[in-house]
């Protein structure tokens, strides 16, 4: 099996996962982050994170291109990005930011070059950088199952193949959770991935814990993502009155 450098590995995450995007102020005070597909004399045609969506350009008030963020003087990947307070003691994990803590496998670590998005809290990857992992907390006050509509179609304008292996019913932190797999190669990309998510509902918000790595080496990590994922909890006093 040819070698796989962390530098291919983490390109292709960022690549397929945390994708940077514009910003559209409207006129009514509404953000769209997204990917500027086309303008029109009428209107501008917006890729965003749930499907393609169209905006008349008479409610247009600007447009931030990522470019024109200013730079910051960071180097790693989470340069500019909301900071995180959290640790790693040992194979245990905090993150008093977001609320939760987990168990991780000896040997995995911290990768901060994946936070690529304000989205993701935390990010991690094994000893020898071939399986990742990505905690990504979400606001959402809609129903769950509409959260799992718009969440796979993320997916399929991700990847230009995505195919649903299967989608389970579990339980995970006193929720009952979705456990989605697919595979997918990501748009631009040769490379085929297969995904293990998790999508957990608590009360105006949902957490995705996302493992992800090359096809090949996913039947062997599997019972890996899913030790890790068992182990996760939140610390939200929320959260926890009302389970």
């Amino acid at each position: 099996m040819p070698k796989i450098t962390p530098f291919v590995a983490i390109a292709v995450i960022a690549a397929s996962l945390c994708g940077y995007a514009e910003e559209i102020q409207l006129k009514d005070g509404t953000k769209i982050e997204g990917t500027l597909l086309s303008v029109t004399a009428d209107s501008l045609s917006i890729k965003t994170a749930y499907g393609e969506i169209k905006v008349p350009r008479t409610e247009v008030l600007t447009i931030t291109f990522p470019q024109n963020q200013p730079k910051n003087s960071e180097t790693n990947g989470s340069a500019g990005l909301p900071s995180v307070d959290d640790s790693l003691v040992g194979s245990s994990y905090t993150n008093r930011t977001a609320h939760f803590q987990l168990t991780l496998v000896d040997g995995w670590r911290l990768a901060p070059d994946m936070r690529k998005s304000k989205d993701i809290v935390a990010s991690f990857t094994s000893a020898d950088k071939t399986l990742f992992f990505l905690v990504t907390p979400e606001d959402f006050v809609r129903t769950f199952a509409t959260y799992k509509v718009l969440a796979e179609t993320q997916y399929q304008t991700k990847f230009s193949d995505y195919a649903k292996v299967s989608e389970t019913e579990i339980p995970l932190d006193g929720r009952n959770a979705t456990k989605l797999i697919f595979t997918g190669t990501p748009s631009g990309q040769t490379t085929r991935l297969k995904f293990l998510v998790y999508i957990i509902p608590y009360d105006g918000r949902m957490v995705r814990l996302t493992f992800l790595t090359l096809e090949p080496l996913f039947s062997n990590a599997l019972s890996v993502f899913e030790a890790i994922a068992s182990s996760y909890k939140s610390t939200d006093a929320a959260s926890l009155t009302k389970k």
